[in-house]
């Protein structure tokens, strides 16, 4: 019972913040001075740094049994050891 009654309480709050959250979202802008600067950003951020690209394939070993500490191999990386 004491399940079904939490159960219950977080559907409730997930449904108003739902209705919170997709009233303001649904409010039209009327600030018309900024159309012409709507869209993505003209200028891009450059690439990422290397050891990014060798977090992520960590994370791929991680997740295919390669690895068995993540933690471990992520620290290594960051540490540039």
């Amino acid at each position: 019972m004491r399940a079904k009654s939490i159960l219950l309480a977080v559907l409730a709050t997930s449904a108003l913040l739902a209705g919170a959250v997709g009233g303001v979202a649904a409010q039209p802008d009327d600030n018309a001075s900024d159309a012409g600067e709507r869209g993505p950003p003209s200028d891009l951020p450059g690439p990422v740094p290397d050891f990014v690209g060798d977090i992520l394939g960590s994370v791929n070993d991680f997740l295919s049994g390669g690895i068995s500490d993540l933690g471990e191999a992520v620290s290594g990386i960051a540490s540039g050891e």
